[in-house]
């Protein structure tokens, strides 16, 4: 049992220790807070690291286009959940560190955007959505839905940064749509989906 079950479980029992809660019900509750804790935690580590590192907008971005295509398109998967908060805390607010850099010595280009997000585009097209063994994906109608939804997240993301007129949006935008769809590349998904370290 990990940190953020331990703690989810406890608190489930405070909540429910009064009310006649089945223990189908109590499961429910314990996974809603322990969901909304690890949310609380990585958001807050992602808001710290971009901070910490003076890139908080870029990092912030990154990890917001980032995590919507994650949604819809699965990818890689640590063994614990905390490792894989702290991982992606530090990938996004590297991310962050980079678009800065790309943007401030104009090393980024709409050509060099557009292609990457072509490569992304690619990518789902072939891969999405990456299940794990932990929540397999069975229903062959569900996997279909992912799939268009992560290519209809790209397609967006294409047309945000072309219409956005601040090249540091895009540039954070595009890495961190390109980083999540470097996830669903099989070097990353061993195990059935999970990536173990």
């Amino acid at each position: 049992m990990n940190f953020s079950e331990t703690i989810s479980n406890k608190l489930t029992e405070v909540i429910t220790d009064e009310l006649d809660y089945t223990e189908d019900k109590k499961e429910i509750i314990a996974y809603a807070i322990e969901t909304t804790l690890l949310f609380v935690l990585g958001s807050f580590l992602i808001v710290l690291l971009g901070y910490a590192f003076k890139a908080l907008m870029p990092t912030v971005i990154a990890a917001i286009f980032g995590g919507l295509l994650r949604r819809v398109s699965g990818g890689a998967h640590f063994d614990a959940p905390l490792k894989c908060l702290i991982i992606g805390a530090i990938i996004y607010s590297s991310l962050g560190v980079l678009a800065e850099k790309l943007v401030y010595y104009d090393l980024a280009n709409q050509y060099m955007l557009i292609l990457s997000l072509l490569f992304s585009f690619l990518t789902v097209v072939f891969l999405a959505p990456v299940d794990s063994e932990a929540k397999p994906i069975h229903s062959s109608s569900l996997k279909f839905k992912l799939k268009i939804s992560s290519m209809v997240f790209v397609i967006v993301s294409f047309l945000v940064i072309s219409f956005v007129d601040n090249k540091l949006i895009s540039v954070s935008a595009v890495l961190g749509v390109v980083y999540q769809s470097l996830t669903l590349l099989p070097i990353f998904n061993r195990k059935g989906g999970e990536y173990r370290l």
